[in-house]
This record gives structure tokens, C-alpha cells and sequence, in this order.
């Protein structure tokens, strides 16, 4: 079928494991380009050592930073390409999820990577130089595989040095790829080339220039082929701080003129945002070749700046003893550094009262870091560190304060509510309200009504947060409220948690309370609310529901029964898990930006990167060490396979001569499903069924204690987040282990209890009583919580038709 305008997908390359859009919302397309023996001395040493294991590392490193495609070279004298990039693909394919471009110009190794890679890849590269002979039997192989390839502007008298050259051989290029061997434009990258602005060379003046108007036209004379760059070539030449600068500020025009995708370290480029404005001026100038009437020209005044400002490029702001005391305090907290602290505080101490310090210096200070985030120009784990200094600066003032100092503050009752054993989040709007000055009285986890009724009498507190992270506890929150008010209760009420909404704060809770009640989507809302508590402006949360549209009801699906039973060895087991074994399957890219907060909001890619390798990929390295070294994690798996049929909407489970019988809700709504039609009845000869239970134990709760309790707020937050998360990694390990008992052959998904399709949190009981769960330190609250928290229990479903909904 010819590709149209309106058939036209989205252009994709894909791994294995997931496809990318060639198109990225924020461009460019960003291809890392370190596993090349030719570009990196580390790759090209391990490869000549035949350290295949550590490529693959050199190449994870790349994929961590946020590349997404992965170039692969193999291509190096006296080995064996061919040989060489089998080993590297098959290596790469199996392990990355991340897609990956074959770098070679020899058809013979090209044909044996794509042999062996079970994705789409991209192909690095052909050209015209020979007259098209090999660019032939390349376009061959791409469309025989189905692959994508990047086209070099270069032909029979070399690469292409101007504007319209370029484009007469893109042009010869697409004609031939297009008519001769029906590909479409979209599998098409091209490569204008560009060469040095820092030679000196006069004929290369305008390369950037020449380079830059040939993506632009090759955007609009052939359209839906896509432009790419090897970027660092612009700066060849050059001192190393000097080519930062001008391949970031290259980067940045040559996407905002329509690049798609561009070949580079992520390392390597900064943050435009950090360069100075003079050294990204004289960029510009060397890039455009402006000359400016009275000074020497582009290429000098860009030297000379560099040697004149070493620094540029490597480091950012002004030297730290050149800043007021007052300017220093609030650089501290901003940047979250210790650095001369004590010093600061003490210069302050001649000037200032130790209130005025904290309410004129680092209250403000501490607002202004709220501020940041709330714009999502900071993210939550700068703001821990920020809370960090303002607890250690409020500690060097301790000394000199008077007893009752700050008895006039606000002051704040905190409380997880009853059933409830997280307490992350209350932890953290523990940390930043206590770090904005207010008096915080935290009554801890698990808070009955009566005890916070207690608490807020006899702390005569002005007001009281409430969060809770289960569906539980937004009922609890509810049903609470008229026994506030019945016990003459009026101030303010904040609540938090994942499971609230402001709708169901406004209609649930709202109306059965006098004061006001108010949904806080964060710590910082909460802070924003006591806010305007104090300024007499604060307002009970309220909803405005929104007409809606009519929603025809989904079709009711039939579940027929699976063809084949499983037949895994039944009974129940017990295994224990060495760390190293389940730790590399925490989701890194979900912890970064889910459950550590590193999200990029307003950053470039390049910056985003950039953080992810200086700032986030250490620390976890790091918190990966000491768990490793302290044993922080002592992971134990319960797991059991049980013969059990279906009865009606339950599920019958049978343990010898006993029966556990699992109502499981059907939806009320199409398609009306239920996790017991995925299993046969008694009639259809009974089938079988899989549950686990894991932890990673309790040792690593006594360290995040110890960690809180010393005002270490941010590795506490990151340690917790990983803690929660290696738990689920954990239970993907016992997933893995319980499919491998039941044959490749056999699918299906695992079901926690209290989450969307089966939220009855009473089916854990017969869960923990049919594998003994308490035998590796699990044990159920009273409200049917796991102990230790970093716990997780599953139901597993080997029907190939089993998929997630919400009952």
C-alpha cells in the first residue's frame, strides 16, 4: 500500500522491548555514541581486551543518561567487524531496552547485525562516494529487513562543503531509495555534515551556516525524511570548555530550524540556560560568522574570551566570599551546600537577632525554594537538601535563642490517619512546614480519631493535616469528620494522600465540618493553605462537577477457558533472595522521576540528562553500595501454586482437606469483567492458581529511621523511595521465578489485593493463612496493612487473556 498523509504512522525504530518515536515531543532525538571504538578510547580498549561485559556497560551507561537509540561500532583494524558486531548486537538486543543504530559501511557486517537484532534499527550509513555500489546492496538489506538508514551527503567528489550541494545529493540519494527500492521518505534520516568553525580555516567560515540551511531545506524539499547530526564536529579544534559552549548553542539553533535527531554524549553538552551571556553571544557570532566592526574576527574573539574566562563551561555563578552574608544564607538554601555555613551563620550573629535570622532571612529563604517548585523550576530532592541547611542553620542558632522564641508561631498538628502505616508523606510536609517556621506536634502513624481529637485540645494547635495513602484512609477522613465537629472541634482541616481528590474532599468531606476543609495535592499546597490561613483568606475546597458526555457502554467480553493447565509443583515454599539478584529490575527510570521526583518539567533534554549523570545516576549508585554493604535488604519469598476452581464470581481454593473461598467483584460496567472468569469451574475439571508474598525485610526500616531522626531528610527520601520500589522489583522477581515453574508457554498478569480489580483488602487474610506468611516476618495490621511496609503479596493468573482493569 502506497503511504499517504492520512494512512501515515508515526515514524518509530524499536528494541525488543519498546518503540521510539523518531519525532520527539521535545527534540531532538538523541542517538549516544560512546559504544564506537573510533570515538571513545574506553569503548575501543575493552573491545581490543574483548571485555564484552563491559561494552555492554559502556552502553547501559549511555541508555541510563537518556539516549534513545544507541550506536553500535564495531569497526576497528586487525579484528574481525563482522565477528565483532554479531557479538555486540545480540549482547545489546537481549539486555537494552533502548534501540540501537548499526554504524558500519560494510554491507557484509551490516547484513549480520540485522540478522540477529529482533528490532527495527537504524543504519549509520551510505553515500554516493563510490558511485553508489555499496550504497546499493545497503539500501538492499534495509529493505529486506525493514530498517531505517542515514544517508551521508557525500558523492563521487567528496562531502558536500556547501548549502546546495548538499541538497543535490540528499535529493540524488531520496530518488534512488524511493524509486528503485520503494522506501518511504520516512525511513530516511539525512546527514548534512558539517565541519569545524574552530580551524581557522577560511573556506569553513560559514560551515555552520551552509549546514544549518540545508536541514532547513531538506525539512521543506523532502518532506518526511528526517535530518541528523554528529554535533561535536562543529567544535573540532577547540579547548575543551570552548567546544561545550558551542555544541550546546549549535544544538540549540539547529533544532529550533527543524534537526530530529542528533549523535552525541549527553555528558558533554550543558545546559544552555548556564552559559554565560557573553560566551553564548561570541558563539552565536563564531556560528553565523558576524563579524562586528572594530574587533578581530569571530573565531579570535571566541579564543579569546576562553583563555580570559577559564572557567566558563566548567562551573557556574560567582566565587561564594564575594556575596553578602545575607545573599550567602540564601544561596546556601537555595543550592542545598554546607559550604561555609557555620561562618555565615555566625557573621549574621553580629548583625541580627537569631529570630530575626530565621524570620528575615531564612523563612524567606525557605519560600522562595517553595516557590521554585511549585513552578517546577526545582525538584522535590533539591528541596530536601534546601530543608537540610535550613534545619542545620536553625541548629547553630539554637544556642543563642530564648527558650520560648517561637511559642507565637503557628502551630500545626500532623498526623497519619488510623489504618494507615506510610508515613512518607506525612514525613515530608512534617520537613518542609517545620522548615518554613511553624510549629509541627507529629502524633506519628496509625492516629485514631481520639487521639488527634487529644492532641489538638491540648496543644491548642490552629491547625490539624490529615494524610493517608490508602483508599481506607480517605474513608476514615470522611467518617471523621462530624466526630470533629462533634467534639467541638474548629480548626482547619488539611487533608493529603494518593487516594484523595479534591472532588471527594469538597462533596465527602466538607459539608459535615464548620470550619474549613481543604484538599492539599502536596506539601507545598499544604503550605500555600496555612498560608492563607494566616492572612484570613483561606476557603473550603470546592467542586464544580462539569457536564458530561454520554459514555456508551463497552461491550460484555467472554472469557473462554484456557486450552491448557499449567502444572507447576503444588504446595507452598519458601525462598531467600540475595540482593544482587532482583536489584538491577528496579525500574530506574520509574524511581527517578516517580517516586524520587527528578522530573524534567522545564528542562531541555540536554539538561535533563545532564542531571540524570551528575546529580541522580551517583546517588543511586551510591544508596545501590550501602545496601549492598550494610545488607540492608534480607529479601524472602513466600510462594505457593494451590488447585482451586471457580464458583459464580469466587474463586475456590483448595489446601488438602480445606477450602479458601475469594469473592472477587465483577464490574458493574462493561465489559463486566471479573478475575474469576479467567479460571475453569468444577464442571470444566477444576484449574490452578499461584500466590506469593515477599519482603526485603526489616532491617532497612531501622536505617530510615535513623536517617529521619538525624535530619538526613533527603537520603532519607531516597532511600525510603528505592526501598519501596526495590520491594516491587522484588515481587517481579517472584513473578518471574513462579512463570518459569509454570512453562514458557503460559502468560498471564499478577493481582495485588486492595488495588483496582480486586480492592477487597479482607482477601489478604486467606492469602497470609494458605502460605504462612508470618515464617519470613510478614504479619497483617488490624486495618490489613503489610509489616514491614516494603512488603508486597500477589495472586498470580496464568489465563493468556488476563489484562488489568478497574472493577
Amino acid at each position: 500500500m502506497k503511504v499517504t498523509e492520512q494512512n501515515r504512522v508515526p515514524a518509530q525504530v524499536s528494541s525488543l522491548f519498546q518503540a521510539v518515536d523518531i519525532h520527539q515531543q521535545i527534540p531532538p532525538l538523541i542517538v549516544g555514541e560512546r559504544a564506537n571504538p573510533t570515538g571513545s578510547k574506553k569503548f575501543r580498549e575493552l573491545l581490543l581486551a574483548e571485555d564484552f561485559e563491559g561494552c555492554l556497560q559502556v552502553a547501559k551507561d549511555q541508555e541510563e543518561l537518556g539516549a534513545h537509540v544507541l550506536d553500535v561500532c564495531a569497526a576497528w583494524a586487525g579484528r574481525d567487524e563482522v565477528t565483532d558486531i554479531t557479538r555486540l548486537i545480540k549482547d545489546y538486543s537481549g539486555t537494552l531496552k533502548t534501540p540501537l543504530m548499526i554504524d558500519s559501511t560494510n554491507p557484509r557486517a551490516i547484513k549480520a547485525a540485522l540478522e540477529v537484532y529482533p528490532g527495527r534499527p537504524i543504519i549509520n550509513s551510505i553515500n554516493l562516494e563510490d558511485g553508489g555500489k555499496t550504497l546499493h546492496e545497503v539500501l538492499t538489506l534495509t529493505k529486506k529487513y525493514g530498517a531505517t538508514v542515514i544517508a551521508l551527503t557525500i558523492d563521487e567528489s567528496g562531502m558536500a562543503l556547501s548549502c546546495d550541494e548538499k541538497i543535490s545529493i540528499a535529493k540524488r540519494i531520496h530518488h534512488i531509495a524511493t524509486t528503485e527500492y520503494g522506501l518511504d521518505s520516512s525511513d530516511l534520516f539525512f546527514d548534512p555534515l558539517t565541519f569545524t568553525v574552530g580551524s581557522g580555516d577560511k573556506t569553513l567560515k560559514d560551515a555552520a551556516v551552509q549546514t544549518m540551511d540545508a536541514i532547513k531545506r531538506i525539512k521543506v524539499e523532502l518532506p518526511n525524511c528526517h535530518t541528523i547530526l554528529g554535533l561535536s564536529n562543529i567544535s573540532f579544534g577547540l579547548p575543551p570548555a570552548a567546544r561545550k559552549v558551542l555544541n550546546a548553542v549549535f544544538l540549540h539553533e539547529a533544532v529550533a530550524i527543524g534537526l530530529d535527531a542528533v549523535i552525541i554524549n549527553p555528558t558533554n553538552c550543558i545546559p544552555l540556560d548556564s552559559i554565560d551571556k557573553r560566551a553564548r553571544e561570541l558563539a552565536l557570532d563564531l556560528l553565523y560568522n558576524r563579524e562586528v566592526e572594530g574587533e578581530s574576527e569571530p573565531l579570535m574573539r571566541y579564543i579569546e574570551y576562553f583563555a580570559e574566562n577559564a572557567a566558563v563551561g566548567d562551573q557556574e555563578g560567582s566565587p561564594e566570599e564575594l556575596l553578602s552574608p545575607e545573599e550567602g544564607i540564601r544561596k546556601a538554601i537555595l543550592k542545598g551546600s554546607r559550604e561555609g555555613l557555620e561562618d555565615t551563620m555566625q557573621i549574621l550573629l553580629d548583625q541580627y537577632t537569631p529570630l530575626d535570622i530565621i524570620n528575615q532571612l531564612l523563612v524567606p529563604s525557605m519560600r522562595e525554594v517553595g516557590e521554585l517548585f511549585g513552578a517546577g523550576e526545582m525538584l522535590l530532592p533539591f528541596v530536601l537538601k534546601s530543608a537540610e541547611i535550613m534545619r542545620a542553620s536553625v541548629d547553630i542558632l539554637e544556642p543563642y535563642m530564648e527558650k520560648a522564641a517561637n511559642s507565637e508561631s503557628t502551630k500545626i498538628l500532623l498526623a497519619t490517619v488510623q489504618g494507615d502505616v506510610h508515613d512518607i508523606g506525612k514525613n515530608l510536609v512534617n520537613i518542609i512546614l517545620s522548615n518554613n517556621g511553624y510549629q509541627v506536634i507529629d502524633i506519628g502513624i496509625k492516629a485514631s480519631i481520639e487521639s488527634i481529637i487529644e492532641a489538638a485540645k491540648r496543644h491548642e494547635v490552629d491547625m490539624i493535616c490529615l494524610s493517608g495513602l490508602l483508599v481506607k484512609s480517605a474513608i476514615v477522613m470522611q467518617e471523621s469528620m462530624p466526630i470533629y465537629r462533634e467534639a467541638g472541634l474548629t480548626q482547619p482541616i488539611l487533608l493529603g494522600g494518593a487516594a484523595l481528590t479534591k472532588k471527594f474532599v469538597a462533596e465527602a468531606c466538607a459539608p459535615n465540618y464548620p470550619s474549613p476543609v481543604v484538599y492539599c495535592q502536596d506539601a507545598f499546597s499544604g503550605l500555600a493553605a496555612i498560608q492563607q490561613h494566616e492572612a484570613g483568606t483561606l476557603e473550603t475546597t470546592k467542586w464544580q462537577a462539569r457536564e458530561t458526555q454520554e459514555v456508551k457502554e463497552a461491550k460484555t467480553i467472554t472469557i473462554l477457558p484456557a486450552r491448557d493447565i499449567p502444572t507447576p509443583p503444588l504446595g507452598r515454599a519458601e525462598l531467600s533472595v540475595a540482593t544482587s539478584d532482583f536489584l538491577d529490575l528496579v525500574k530506574t527510570n520509574t524511581l527517578f522521576r516517580g517516586r524520587w521526583g527528578y522530573r524534567q518539567n522545564k528542562m531541555s533534554n540536554d539538561e535533563y540528562a545532564q542531571l540524570i549523570s551528575t546529580e541522580v545516576m551517583p546517588q543511586f549508585e551510591n544508596i545501590r553500595r550501602r545496601i549492598l554493604e550494610e545488607e540492608l535488604f534480607q529479601a524472602k519469598i513466600r510462594y505457593g501454586w494451590f488447585r482451586c476452581y471457580r464458583q459464580g464470581d469466587s474463586l475456590t481454593v483448595l489446601d488438602g482437606e480445606r477450602e479458601y473461598n475469594f469473592p472477587l467483584p465483577r464490574q458493574k460496567h462493561g465489559p463486566h469483567l471479573c478475575l474469576a472468569d479467567y479460571f475453569r469451574d468444577k464442571n470444566g475439571g477444576g484449574d490452578v492458581v499461584g500466590f506469593f508474598v515477599c519482603t526485603i525485610g526489616k532491617k532497612v526500616a531501622q536505617a530510615l529511621q535513623q536517617l529521619y531522626s538525624t535530619e538526613s531528610y533527603h537520603d532519607y527520601f531516597l532511600l525510603h523511595g528505592l526501598s519501596v520500589n526495590a520491594a516491587e522489583a522484588l515481587a517481579e522477581h517472584a513473578h518471574l521465578w513462579m512463570r518459569q515453574q509454570m512453562g514458557s508457554q503460559f502468560g498471564g498478569k499478577r493481582y495485588s489485593f486492595g488495588y483496582s480489580a480486586c480492592p477487597d483488602l479482607d482477601l489478604q487474610r486467606p492469602l497470609f493463612e494458605l502460605l504462612q506468611a508470618e515464617k519470613i516476618g510478614i504479619t497483617l495490621s488490624e486495618e490489613l496493612q503489610m509489616v514491614p511496609e516494603q512488603s508486597v503479596s500477589a495472586m498470580v493468573v496464568h489465563h493468556d487473556q488476563a489484562s488489568y482493569f478497574v472493577v
